[in-house]
């Protein structure tokens, strides 16, 4: 069973979090222009940005080709807020706005299910970055997929945490904020995880 600590020993992520750090000047979280080609080459199918526009606006600046397929989209400026499901609208609000408010970092484990019925476990690293502008409004992230199986026939969307949702904050040297959550469960299907074990 994967829980949330299993992310921190995952090598990918580490290797996206070193590379994240080795993108830092200083103690300074990393400005866009700092995410370079040379020093994330590795991750990029697997990379996104996403832009903060508003509390439920969370818009795709840049998505890695394995993003745009497993979520089947096509264009970026999509906002992620769409494909969650209605019962972590609150929690999750709450949660990401926290990502931005200290800074900090984020791991989170979720279902999501796809248009055509399959449904994964993924798991995905979120760190904060600054538009070149100095803003504390982006944060550049990286999807691992754990397990799949196929499960219906599908509702003709993707839909996100409907089956699983935890995530947790953790200290990028900032600390983690206290006027937000620094973590949530949603759990509704208890067994989720060790059905889709690969």
């Amino acid at each position: 069973m994967t829980e949330l600590k299993d992310l921190i020993d995952n090598k990918r992520l580490a290797g996206f979090r070193q590379a994240w750090e080795s993108a830092r000047s200083g103690d300074a979280i990393p400005a866009r222009r700092d995410i370079t080609l040379r020093g994330f080459s590795r991750f990029i199918p697997d990379m996104l940005m996403l832009e903060k526009m508003g509390p439920r606006e969370y818009r795709y600046c840049q998505a890695g080709e394995g993003v745009k397929d497993r979520l089947e989209m096509h264009d970026t400026g999509t906002n992620f807020f769409d494909f969650l499901h209605p019962d972590i609208l609150d929690l999750s609000e709450d949660w990401w706005g926290g990502l931005l408010s200290v800074p900090c970092g984020g791991f989170v484990s979720y279902s999501i299910e796809y248009p055509g019925g399959v449904l994964r476990h993924a798991m995905t690293l979120m760190l904060p970055m600054a538009r070149d502008d100095g803003s504390h409004k982006m944060l550049l992230g990286m999807t691992h997929v754990v397990g799949e199986r196929y499960f219906s026939n599908g509702r003709g969307k993707t839909v996100i945490g409907e089956h699983w949702a935890e995530a947790d904050h953790f200290d990028i040297g900032f600390g983690v904020p206290s006027d937000a959550a620094a973590e949530y469960s949603h759990k509704p299907d208890p067994d989720f995880l060790k059905r889709l074990s690969l």
